[in-house]
């Protein structure tokens, strides 16, 4: 065994760990454990909870901490009680980088899933400008504690260097991964049109934008279907997503677990990934573009490094408006649905779980020595 792995996240299961959620960040969560067994590490994860223990995987333990309190969007308590239960590690992973603050240990890592404070409604939790001053520093300090600091995207590489110029130097650029041998050729009908949106039903991810672009166009083509295929952040939610959609004979709510969504995009047509912020390289798109789907996206946080507009995707600002308007183009031109698909699934060669680990593998062989 080549050593002890602690990761601390925030959120892997639910406070009561009666729930997972299934979203981006978690599958990272799993194929990351699983990267690290399989180089010889023994893994532990904590996150904040009631104090429950839990099998994440056959021999990998997840611990959760009974440490509330979020000061300045940080959590200070939980990376003291994570340091105070995790003695016998021999190394760290801060599944987020603000994790990292205020203290990390000497041979760590942090991964940046993307920037999550690019939307109006997150400087209402820092009431004046001392608060963002004190944030800005706290966030100084959780870049420059671990060793090396994973980022998913360019987009946070280049905010870090514009805000404090060298410290990028720190941060490799290792973009989220796909398995393109899951996607197998797309079986289409030439009666249908059948548009995805594959994400949790949140307003940031565009929930919101797709349910108003699905009424219209439904109304306005029969022969078009929406189907919305992710988790909702309770059972009550996803009730009320499968209730509105159980009203349109063309509009469908289910959700599925990862290892089924390759056989559910075989059968769609376009992508909905109209992210309006706290986006790193998505899974979700990359799996839309592994299949060979159109994919409508936004130029939000990573997503740029994955579509280029015209390309392999369209951008388009995350607004309903603009939302229908690029779907309702997509519907009837079915040619530029193929070239766009054809060249997203190209594209998604790039982003292969095999180059994924390697870079990687580079990391861990520099900081975990």
């Amino acid at each position: 065994m080549k050593g002890n792995v602690g990761i601390l996240t925030s959120y892997f299961y639910d406070f009561d760990g009666a729930r997972i959620v299934y979203s981006g960040a978690d599958r990272y969560g799993l194929e990351l454990t699983r990267m690290l067994l399989d180089f010889g590490y023994d893994v532990r994860w904590w996150q904040i909870g009631s104090g429950w223990k839990k099998k994440l995987l056959p021999n990998v333990d997840i611990y959760s901490i009974p440490a509330a309190g979020v000061n300045l969007q940080m959590c200070p308590q939980l990376n003291f009680h994570f340091h105070e239960q995790a003695m016998e590690i021999d190394y760290a992973i801060y599944f987020v980088t603000w994790l990292a603050y205020p203290q990390a240990m000497e041979k760590s890592i942090s991964i940046s899933h993307g920037i999550f404070w690019d939307y109006p409604l997150y400087n209402s939790d820092l009431p004046d400008p001392g608060a963002r001053e004190e944030w800005l520093r706290r966030m100084h300090v959780a870049l420059c504690g671990p060793q090396k600091v994973v980022s998913v995207d360019t987009n946070t590489i280049n905010w870090v260097n514009a805000t404090w110029p060298g410290l990028g130097q720190r941060m490799e650029y290792i973009p989220n991964f796909v398995n393109i041998d899951d996607f197998q050729p797309r079986r289409l009908d030439p009666e249908r049109v059948r548009i995805i949106f594959p994400r949790r039903l949140t307003e940031l991810r565009g929930l919101n934008e797709s349910v108003q672009a699905a009424k219209v166009l439904t109304k306005k083509y029969p022969n078009v279907e929406f189907h919305f295929v992710g988790r909702g952040g309770s059972d009550s939610m996803e009730a009320s997503a499968l209730k509105w959609a159980s009203g349109n004979d063309r509009i469908f709510y289910y959700w599925q677990p990862p290892h089924a969504i390759p056989e559910i995009l075989r059968y769609m047509d376009v992508a909905l990934i109209p992210t309006k912020a706290a986006e790193g390289t998505s899974l979700s798109c990359l799996e839309a573009m592994a299949a060979g789907c159109a994919v409508i996206t936004t130029p939000v946080g990573g997503l740029s490094d994955l579509v280029i507009d015209g390309y392999n995707g369209l951008l388009i600002k995350p607004l309903p408006g603009d939302l229908i308007k690029a779907i309702d183009y997509l519907i009837n031109n079915p040619s530029e649905r193929e070239r766009l698909g054809a060249n997203a699934r190209q594209v998604a060669n790039a982003f292969s779980m095999k180059r994924w680990r390697e870079k990687w593998s580079a990391v861990l062989s520099e900081v975990f020595r």
